[in-house]
């Protein structure tokens, strides 16, 4: 088997950052040079800077793996800064590639670094950056919300990006970037983990684009989530079915009445209030499903009561396959079931929609504040 290409290693090692920007001024120079005659040369283009703070050789390369392949769709100046404890000295490298098809060069610095202080971290990034361009800074792992490190990186960010399936507690980080957002940072925050749950939030909002079955979204009694494990059922990781919680909870008005306790192997049981004050049971469930990566989410079910009894029901097959089955039952009875496209996506095609957003996403943050309430964490 061939041995994967180590991307922290690749393009030219340089000793300060004066030489980086020489050495990508030379790339260019190269590049252009050997255009063929009658080929426009490729153009250096960037529309915004990328940091990503990584303390896992994993997640730098993973990082650098994927920037590369943005850098057509979202051309930026990309630093990977690999705090790796082991080192003691600090390499910079720095390359340039070529787009396959527009002709677009983009540029790729790594840092890799073993600086325990965060003033000096920050001071290698800051005069890399391309000035007046907005600093997305894609964070991997739990970030330490509460450090001058966190807070020497965070203060440079148009937006900052998150990845809650990472994260070792998430029903504790979450409810911190909640508080975060209350405090009114500087950045706008999003979580890669909320982008995987935009295809579902879409099939449950369709149900209720029924008008026969938009009064019911206001008398759902039940919540049901499933979210994958692994087929051990240790690897707990409860982020997006809480995200989605969140999401419903916000969107409808619903409140806590018992905060969130475990319940059977790792799963979570208790009860919300509706605007009425009528109660709401939800269940948490983890489940082995083949093809889905541990904490993502499964099936979903709501339950309502009307005129007659009814369930909202969405749930990945049980194949690998990018698919999943709707159902909308009433009194037992199945009325609309179909298959539909539920995708995967990786983590390339997550962080390309953030990418283009700048903004605030007001949904999300409200869906992390009620997510917040259930918590009970102040």
């Amino acid at each position: 088997m061939a041995t994967p290409l180590n991307v922290l290693d690749l393009g030219t090692e340089v000793a300060t950052i004066a030489e980086v920007e020489r050495q990508l001024a030379t790339l260019r120079r190269r590049v252009a040079i050997g255009a063929r005659e009658g080929v426009t040369p490729p153009s250096r283009a960037a529309v915004m800077n990328v940091v990503v703070y990584a303390k896992r050789r994993v997640h730098a390369e993973r990082a650098a793996r994927v920037l590369a392949r943005l850098g057509e769709r979202h051309p930026s100046r990309a630093i990977v800064v690999f705090h790796d404890s082991e080192r003691a000295e600090q390499v910079l490298r720095c390359h340039q590639a070529e787009g396959t098809s527009s002709q677009v060069c983009f540029e790729q610095i790594v840092v890799q670094t073993g600086a325990t202080s965060p003033h000096q971290l920050r001071s290698v990034v800051i005069p890399l950056l391309i000035s007046d361009l907005p600093v997305f800074l894609w964070w991997t792992e739990t970030p330490p919300l509460l450090t001058p490190l966190f807070r020497a990186f965070s203060t440079l960010a148009s937006r900052l990006v998150v990845d809650s399936a990472d994260f070792v507690r998430p029903e504790l980080t979450l409810p911190a970037l909640a508080n975060l957002v209350e405090a009114g940072p500087t950045f706008a925050l999003t979580d890669l983990n909320w982008t995987r749950l935009t295809a579902w939030r879409e099939l449950v909002a369709q149900f209720f684009d029924v008008p026969e079955w938009r009064p019911y979204l206001d008398r759902i009694g039940g919540v049901r989530i499933g979210f994958a494990v692994d087929m051990d059922g240790r690897e707990i990781h409860p982020s997006q079915a809480l995200l989605l919680l969140g999401w419903l909870a916000a969107r409808l008005g619903w409140r806590e009445e018992e905060h969130l306790a475990p319940s059977e192997a790792g799963g979570m049981l208790f009860r919300m209030r509706r605007a009425d004050g009528a109660p709401i049971w939800v269940r948490l469930r983890p489940r082995f499903v083949k093809g889905v990566n541990e904490g993502d989410v499964t099936g979903l079910r709501l339950l309502a009561d009307r005129e007659h009894h009814a369930e909202f029901v969405v749930k990945r097959l049980d194949d690998g396959t990018a698919l999943a089955d709707t159902d909308v039952l009433m009194d037992g009875a199945s009325i609309l079931r179909r298959v539909v496209f539920l995708p995967k996506p990786e983590v390339g095609e997550l962080l390309a929609e953030e990418l283009s957003i700048t903004r605030d996403d007001p949904i999300f943050e409200s869906s992390l504040a009620a997510l917040c309430s259930l918590t009970g964490r102040p």
